[in-house]
């Protein structure tokens, strides 16, 4: 590897390595603590085959479609070295996020020239919107996959089972990995050694050739072959996925749904309302936050959809023109597209937009600019000179946006006050605000966060959770019963709100109701040992037969 090659890749790790340096004292946030810290599967190291056979957070008591047992492995041996030290988890999710950024610089240099690779990998490093996957502990899913489908398209020309290999652990860190196949189309495509920037077309050539740029190594035919091995992985994981491997039914009602009730056109069209969003958030990284929210779009002539046409339409327009005479801006649309379509709605998902779906498709973006700042480069001294300052300039700027991005993730309260001033009408935001103010001691403000929480919405089960908790401490157990009644109207599967109801009845003596509660538990988790106490202590009265 070349000595310019080496002291980029070193510049790339200090960079990311300054930009995250100060998420290292962060908190667990979020959906950390059903991920990490109340998820008992990978805190036990004899459980960690069940990451292979159950959900995600199934270790948590909880329901979700989601399948990432690399990830969850990941998070076991953190807590086996860290436990609940945060910093070790961070750094964990920095690693990950500075292997992705090294192997996409040495992958599009593959493509491209030394100069534009490392442009666009630096920036796709410090960019601020990867915050949400780096700095979120619970994020490094997109990182993880992001690095082994890179990773994957390295080895394709070195070694085929280790590329294989390498999509695989890439589809067991989350299942968008599935669109590596079409990536690697692309690469091939594209992919000609050393490219000749800007090199004018010859007419001494045969009909339909470029001159001065060497054609792909393979067409479209000879690359589907090419790719058989991980067609093959990705058929026999979509039917795994859908068989046994399928969780959706353990997701509770009250939580979000895939989006199998809209017609296809409503979601192409709210694709293209997601894309001016998208785009703004690459240019100008202000504003960033975790709870973004979008309405379905209903028409082609809503002002965000049509604008969303015309930019998807001038990328294209603009990207074929060029290709006679740079592949850059052709292979970066191409990327963007490829990349963002397993969150683009068109087959459903339970979500419209979130920033880090830009995770992988945002090198698309990068690849652009850095191309642009080429150009410059080769303007003679005076531009060559501006261009490098213009470089600086863009990387501090984007580190200083990721440093006060990372602030904003310090701890439970600020996370949360700083996301509700975007998004003021979030039910699930102000309960969490309330857990956190709750955690601070501060009860008043957390009652009045959960009120307003239920007043903008009665659909989460935890909120009345959480605010029988604040009762049973103030010891009114009459409102902590009817909170914990109400939470299981919403969902009855919820089994943290039986316990409570169950242990509760008990004290009060009121034992057929706590026994039929822990009976219920105990249909769900047979070895629920709050649930297996309370029987245990009923068949020593004569009430219940105990039943170990």
């Amino acid at each position: 590897m070349p000595k310019t090659a080496k002291l980029f890749i070193l510049l790339i790790i200090l960079a990311a390595i300054f930009s995250y340096l100060n998420s290292l004292n962060n908190e667990f946030i979020w959906d950390d603590e059903d991920f990490v810290l109340k998820n008992s599967t990978i805190k036990d190291w004899h459980k960690w085959p069940h990451v292979f056979t159950e959900n995600m957070i199934h270790g948590a008591r909880k329901g979700s479609n989601f399948y990432r047992p690399a990830q969850s492995l990941t998070h076991g041996v953190d807590y086996i070295l860290w436990k609940d030290k945060p910093a070790g988890h961070h750094v964990t999710n920095i690693i990950f996020h500075i292997l992705a950024s090294i192997t996409a610089y040495l992958l599009l240099r593959k493509i491209f020239s030394n100069n534009l690779s490392f442009l666009a990998a630096l920036f796709f490093a410090v960019h601020p919107v990867q915050t949400e996957v780096v700095t979120y502990i619970s994020g490094r899913s997109d990182s993880m996959a992001a690095f082994f489908m890179m990773l994957a398209l390295l080895l394709f020309e070195r070694n085929i089972i280790l590329a294989s290999l390498s999509f695989v652990l890439a589809v067991l860190s989350k299942e968008s990995a599935m669109i590596m196949p079409f990536l690697l189309i692309i690469y091939l495509l594209f992919k000609d050694g050393t490219v000749k920037q800007q090199m004018k077309p010859t007419r001494a050539k045969a009909r339909g050739s470029l001159g001065g740029i060497p054609s792909p190594d393979c067409n479209l035919g000879e690359c589907i072959k090419k790719i058989a091995p991980f067609i093959a992985i990705l058929l026999i994981y979509g039917a795994l996925r859908l068989t046994v491997l399928n969780f959706s039914k353990t997701v509770g009602e009250n939580l979000p749904q895939p989006f199998f009730y809209v017609p296809l056109y409503i979601r192409l069209l709210t694709f293209l309302k997601a894309l001016p969003a998208y785009f703004s958030i690459l240019a100008w990284p202000f504003g960033l936050h975790m709870e973004r929210q979008m309405s379905l779009a209903r028409s082609i002539f809503e002002p965000q959809v049509f604008s969303g046409l015309l930019l998807l339409l001038c990328l294209f327009f603009i990207a074929c023109k060029l290709k006679r005479f740079d592949k850059a801006m052709l292979f970066s649309v191409c990327w963007f597209f490829i990349a963002i379509f397993p969150n683009s709605n068109i087959i459903p998902i339970n979500a419209l937009i979130y920033e880090h779906w830009l995770y992988l498709p945002s090198l698309g973006f990068f690849i652009t600019i850095a191309w642009l700042l080429e150009k410059l480069l080769k303007r003679g001294n005076i531009f060559k000179c501006a261009t490098v300052l213009i470089a600086i300039a863009i990387a501090l700027f984007y580190i200083w946006r990721t440093h006060e991005r990372n602030r904003e993730w310090r701890d439970h309260i600020s996370f949360y006050e700083s996301t509700i001033r975007h998004v003021p009408d979030s039910g699930r935001l102000h309960n969490n605000l309330a857990m956190a103010y709750s955690d601070k001691g501060r009860i008043e403000d957390a009652v009045m966060e959960y009120e307003k929480a239920i007043s903008l919405g009665d659909y989460y089960p935890q909120i009345h959770f959480n605010l029988s908790n604040i009762y049973i401490g103030r010891g009114d157990y009459e409102k902590a019963v009817k909170e914990l009644i109400r939470s299981i109207e919403i969902d009855n599967n919820f089994l943290y709100s039986h316990e409570s109801l169950s242990v509760l009845y008990f004290n009060q003596g009121k034992f057929r109701e706590a026994g039929s509660e822990a009976e219920l538990i105990l249909k769900f988790e047979p070895d629920n040992k709050v649930a297996g106490e309370i029987l245990r202590k009923l068949s020593e009265k004569g009430i219940f037969y105990y039943r170990p």
